[in-house]
């Protein structure tokens, strides 16, 4: 069988196309609600047409993006349905990834995530909040919650957390955390990994329940707004 090298060139520079969306997207380039157009990505991005229209594609598929006809391409709008839809997600993952963790726990894997959660703490405890701690502490609240769901094999979980993830990314661009609530995430983490360690499923439950609820609460989404 031949492989038609157009139809392969094509394919990887749709795939590129895509890649370089998804990151615009994720690092705040291009924010949420935002409304751009083809042509607008096509300069921003540096790809013809063609590659662009199948990335729109492909990010609308995944939610990203939603396409208007004739309108324009809105980024993922933050509103509180969305975020309980993504965070509510997340949540039914970590939560049953906490007690399969808590079965068998790994101790040196535990011990070291909740050292950085600790030293973490005591910077916020003796330094003012900077964009780099701030950055710095995203980056270790997705540690757990990828720690969480890598105790899965199941291809179809991992792909639909992985494109979930992406989403909250984008969402989370719109709100970076301010120092109380990096603190709280960071305790809330700490009980889950302690009751985790403990070999405590119900607990490490618990507190994931806590932690999803706290989160919902810090974006200000209500019951009544669902």
């Amino acid at each position: 069988m031949t492989i038609n090298k157009t139809n392969r060139s094509t394919a990887l520079l749709s795939e590129q196309a895509f890649y370089a969306l998804r990151d615009a997207l994720i690092s705040g380039e291009i924010r949420s609600g935002q409304m751009v157009s083809i042509s607008e990505l096509c300069e921003k991005l540096d790809f013809a047409t063609a590659p662009i229209r199948d990335a729109i594609k492909k990010a609308a598929a995944v939610g990203l993006v939603t396409v208007y006809p004739q309108r324009g391409i809105v980024v993922l709008e933050l509103s509180p349905q969305e975020l309980y839809a993504n965070f509510h997600f997340r949540y039914l993952v970590d939560v049953e990834g906490a007690r399969l963790n808590a079965q068998q726990p790994n101790q040196a894997a535990l011990a070291a995530l909740k050292q950085d959660h600790v030293a973490l703490l005591e910077k916020l405890q003796n330094t003012p909040l900077t964009r780099q701690l701030q950055l710095e502490a995203m980056e270790l609240d997705w540690r757990l919650h990828h720690y969480l769901a890598n105790t899965f094999h199941n291809p179809i979980v991992i792909k639909n957390y992985a494109e979930n993830c992406d989403r909250i990314h984008v969402l989370q661009k719109y709100r970076p955390p301010l120092s109380a609530r990096i603190s709280l995430a960071m305790t809330e983490h700490i009980a889950i990994i302690d009751a985790i360690a403990a070999g405590d499923e119900n607990t490490a439950a618990k507190m994931v329940q806590q932690h999803f609820s706290q989160t919902l609460a810090w974006w200000g989404v209500m019951p009544e707004d669902l």
